[in-house]
């Protein structure tokens, strides 16, 4: 048979086989985020369809054990055989990507592993470790005051094998990249230039890191591939519909996602025609420390620029001290929300924290009536109700603001987003 014509049968055989699970793999999608106004001003201004994901990738770990026994006549273990090496993925995601798709722009914003989470309590790398795919998604979330729709946690063999589908990719490598690791049994030894990059050597270009803390540079070299990867796609036109089977299948091996197979086969032969743009998120070194901090406010100039959007209007604090009562029956958490709104810009001396007993009720927002413009404030950053209460009963100090955390705070609190404050409540 013809390559040509058995190409043509595989590519008539999946289309038919999509259609016929179309239905089902639909039901079973999961249900996309609805923009608000702010939202879509932001990221969104001309309203087309969009859709967002986490991109994370594992690379490969290298863990050697010691083989069997030997034994002598009298079987006395008197050495053991040569060391037995096993191949498994780690755990932390070493390159985390804010992608999204709004009409035909595909923007990639990369974001620096290093960023410190104080409600997590680690840096972003590490959410994965502790609450695996879909807490990384809410935590990416939370940096960006945007919604996430899907997580998609790659294995580094998935460039190989997305870029050896396609035949390769053209990559100007922008400096030499040498190192050899023999326990890892990794050479990579590429030389700076334009070349042609196969599957394995354009992994190798991922996961080159030239020095400790070299991470912004490695981030851009995804990027680059990204870009290469798409240009590739350009260039095949037509003929690359021949690949959209095989491509699939790469995608569901070496990913876990809760994204369906049928998004993946409607976004596939998009590809050719989508036009990319690609950003490192802006943050910044800590005093003292390798971790990195980020500034709301400048992420949302950052966006705004990236989006083309209105950036939300992030209003000052008001001047009154919050007292943040943690009924929810887990410990720590009131502490873990002031860290958080610490980090938003909230002061310190602002906040105060206690434990109290357990509250079955929704978490809310308590003012007095002088304290409602501060109420409203609140509740409409944390995405929280808020009620008018006569009188407070709480410690001397707390000025007629109450944050009460209540037995539902897990539904909300791990997807803490900045909202604008503009228009008071309900935003």
């Amino acid at each position: 048979m013809p390559i040509w014509l058995a190409r043509l049968l595989q590519v008539v055989g999946a289309l038919i086989a999509l259609a016929g699970l179309s239905g089902y793999w639909l039901s079973r999608d999961v249900p996309r985020s609805l923009l608000g106004e702010a939202e879509r001003a932001l990221i969104n201004p001309r309203g087309e369809l969009q859709v967002s994901f986490v991109v994370a990738g594992r690379d490969k770990l290298y863990l050697e054990a010691a083989g069997p026994p030997i034994y002598d006549a009298r079987g006395r273990i008197i050495g053991r055989e040569a060391r037995a090496r096993a191949t498994a993925y780690g755990v932390e995601t070493d390159t985390i990507l804010y992608v999204t798709l709004v009409g035909n722009d595909l923007t990639i914003v990369a974001i620096p592993r290093d960023i410190y989470l104080p409600e997590y309590g680690r840096r972003i790398n590490a959410v994965y470790i502790r609450g695996g795919a879909d807490t990384l998604r809410q935590a990416v979330s939370g940096l960006l005051g945007l919604p996430v729709d899907y997580y998609a946690i790659i294995n580094i063999d998935i460039f190989q094998r997305l870029i050896d589908a396609v035949g390769g990719v053209q990559v100007n490598v922008p400096y030499r990249m040498r190192h050899t690791d023999h326990a890892a049994g990794l050479i990579i030894d590429l030389q700076p230039g334009p070349q042609w990059l196969d599957g394995e050597r354009a992994s190798h270009f991922v996961r080159y890191r030239g020095a400790v803390g070299d991470d912004f540079r490695r981030v851009d070299n995804v990027k680059t591939l990204a870009s290469a990867f798409l240009a590739r796609v350009r260039e095949l036109n037509v003929a690359v519909i021949g690949a959209l089977p095989q491509l699939i299948d790469t995608y569901f091996d070496e990913v876990e996602t809760n994204a369906s197979p049928m998004l993946a086969a409607q976004l596939l032969p998009h590809l050719g025609s989508l036009r990319l743009q690609a950003f490192t998120l802006p943050a910044r070194v800590q005093e003292g420390s390798a971790a990195l901090s980020t500034d709301p406010r400048e992420i949302e100039a950052f966006l705004a620029q990236v989006f083309g959007g209105q950036a939300r209007v992030l209003t000052q604090a008001p001047d009154t001290t919050l007292l943040i009562t943690n009924r929810s029956g887990v410990p720590g958490l009131a502490e873990t929300l002031s860290t958080r709104l610490v980090q938003l810009g909230i002061p310190e001396a602002r906040l105060l924290t206690r434990d109290a007993s357990l509250d079955p009720t929704p978490s809310r927002v308590l003012a007095e009536a002088g304290q409602l413009p501060a109420a409203a404030y609140y509740a409409g950053l944390l995405h929280l109700g808020w009620q008018q209460v006569h009188r407070l009963e709480a410690p001397r100090g707390h000025e007629g603001l109450e944050l009460v955390l209540g037995q539902d705070v897990a539904a909300w609190l791990g997807e803490l987003v900045l909202a604008s404050a503009e228009g008071g409540p309900g935003n």
